[in-house]
């Protein structure tokens, strides 16, 4: 019971010390917030985008030297 009392007290302290000392108004910091998110999703997409790439590239198989053999009409 006293942990959780303590965790909540905790709790609302830090919200109420970062409104405070809050370096910028929360429109800035949300966006902010989700300018980094964004980019964040975009990186990991491209990455992603990459690897299926690279994964398709390996899957095919790369040409192999194929030895040509004629076959001629008249047996010898």
């Amino acid at each position: 019971m006293k942990t959780s009392l303590m965790f909540l007290l905790g709790i609302g302290m830090g919200t109420v010390l970062g409104i405070l000392i809050a370096p910028e108004a929360g429109k800035i910091t949300r966006r902010k917030i989700r300018d980094e998110a964004d980019r964040i999703i975009d990186e990991t997409l491209q990455k992603r985008r990459r690897q299926a790439a690279i994964n398709r590239l390996e899957a095919t198989p790369e040409p192999t030297e194929t030895t040509v053999i004629t076959e001629s009409r008249y047996n010898l």
